[in-house]
């Protein structure tokens, strides 16, 4: 028997973006209060797992941030450095992913299939591995260096 396959359209939840957005703020607050731009920090998470978080440039209403996991002592064959830049926005009090792995300007929603095989809902996924490298450093993180 032949079912035809209804697709669903992927839907834009802003809500759930903003609220992601709300609480990688209340994150990556805490982790750069002290550090100025131009500065960096380096957090240990283990002893093979370690995170750079620096302060690219603070303006009155934002600070650009970048965090990075970085390579460990011993190279592991196939192992890529991940790298997000962030943007806080400090009188909304929201966080955004501007650049991940050198793909800047993500956009809200890809249409399917699209050139560069994103997934559709592509700038929310990414928000959201902000958020568990940020609930794994505060779990299990501890800052060597500043």
């Amino acid at each position: 028997m032949i079912q035809d396959v209804k697709r669903h359209r992927y839907q834009f939840d802003l809500a759930a973006l903003q609220r992601l957005a709300a609480v990688n703020y209340a994150s990556l607050v805490k982790l750069v209060t002290h550090v100025k731009a131009g500065s960096e920090k380096l957090i240990h998470v283990g002893q093979q797992l370690s995170f750079r978080v620096a302060v690219l440039h603070r303006a009155p209403y934002t600070t650009d941030i970048r965090i990075e996991q970085q390579l460990p002592e011993l190279p592991i064959p196939g192992w890529v450095e991940a790298q997000l830049d962030v943007r806080l926005y400090h009188d909304a009090q929201l966080a955004e992913v501007m650049r991940s792995q050198n793909v800047e300007r993500l956009a809200a929603v890809y249409p399917q299939p699209n050139a560069k095989m994103h997934q559709p809902n592509e700038k929310f996924q990414v928000n959201k591995f902000l958020q568990e490298w940020l609930d794994l450093i505060r779990a299990k993180g501890w800052v060597t260096q500043y």
